[in-house]
């Protein structure tokens, strides 16, 4: 844990608009360590995608995007790099899992296809050495009858094991560092505890960093260390996970926490709405982007921005009133 693996600082990405260039990422500063698992949580819209993406470059085919600050993996820039010399890092150093499977997988290309092209690519593997690590990281990933799922298509496997697939594609060059975005989207609730399980196995058992992107909390205590509240662009909160759920600091996370339902709760007693919606880019708000929709919102909170500041325990926030 005391590795640091990845290191973002003031990361900004804008996108060109018809209305000009607009900002979806302002100023969002993070760390991944080796063996570690950090939460990536908010409300839809918030830029946890976009965070992750921003950190592949994977825009930037599309010419409408600008960066700013630094993405530091194992002490080199990805933001300053070549864009010939990025395509060598993903999938090698590091690699993404997308939120659904079907469609982001090659339907014309079989399952071992599409595990042995990192291989080929990155590992200059051909042959039956490529067949045969495809074959192994099947095994990893725990589908059975690897050698019939190798020839198969992803049409003809169940969603759970088109995930754990693109799991293997992910993993096949064993990266230093894996994006998993909402890996169990679309999934019943079973196969999604099998899946988290095989995340956490994996994080420990290669000892790599990974950043989990999940709407679900409960999913980011059983298995995350540490968790990064985003909204609207910006990380308003952040510090171990013990911390977080004991006492949030910012009213925006209180709120995420108690919208989730309770074991032990009444039944009939409502969950908690955060009012409003997150708004458009073209519609941020002056001062706290966060203050049109909190009720402990004053003058000063709608007028001035406040900063992402440390307080005990490690723990950061961007509120002017979180002592209160």
């Amino acid at each position: 844990m005391t590795d640091t693996i990845l290191s973002v600082s003031n990361l900004s990405t804008s996108f060109r608009t018809d209305r000009g260039w607009l900002k979806a990422i302002d100023g969002v500063s993070f760390t991944v360590h080796r063996g570690e698992i950090l939460g990536l949580v908010g409300e839809s819209g918030c830029g946890k995608s976009v965070t992750s993406q921003s950190i592949m470059r994977l825009y930037e085919e599309k010419r409408m995007v600008r960066y700013e600050g630094t993405v530091m993996l194992s002490g080199t820039d990805l933001l300053s790099l070549p864009f010939s010399r990025m395509q060598h890092i993903r999938g090698r150093d590091i690699s993404m899992i997308f939120q659904d499977a079907l469609s982001s997988l090659n339907p014309v290309l079989t399952v071992g296809d599409q595990i042995m092209e990192p291989l080929r690519i990155h590992q200059k593997m051909r042959g039956d050495a490529a067949r045969a690590e495809a074959l192994n990281m099947l095994r990893l990933v725990g589908i059975p009858a690897p050698e019939t799922r190798l020839r198969q298509y992803p049409h003809e496997l169940s969603g759970g094991m088109r995930q754990r697939v693109m799991i293997a594609i992910a993993l096949a060059c064993h990266p230093q560092l894996l994006i998993a975005d909402e890996p169990t989207t679309a999934l019943d609730v079973t196969i999604q505890a099998q899946i988290m399980d095989l995340i956490v196995f994996l994080n420990r058992q290669l000892a790599m960093g990974v950043i989990l992107i999940t709407h679900d909390l409960a999913v980011v205590a059983q298995t995350c260390q540490r968790v990064a509240v985003m909204y609207l662009g910006q990380i308003v909160e952040e510090g171990g996970v013990p911390d977080i759920f004991d006492r949030p600091l910012h009213p925006y996370t209180r709120g995420l926490l108690a919208s989730i339902p309770r074991m032990d709760g009444d039944r009939r007693e409502r969950l908690h709405v955060i009012d409003g919606t997150v708004p458009l880019l073209h519609q941020m708000p002056s001062g706290c982007r966060f203050a049109p929709r909190c009720p402990y919102a004053t003058d000063h909170c709608r007028k001035e921005m406040p900063q992402l500041r440390s307080v005990s325990g490690g723990q950061s926030v961007r509120c002017w009133r979180e002592e209160e």
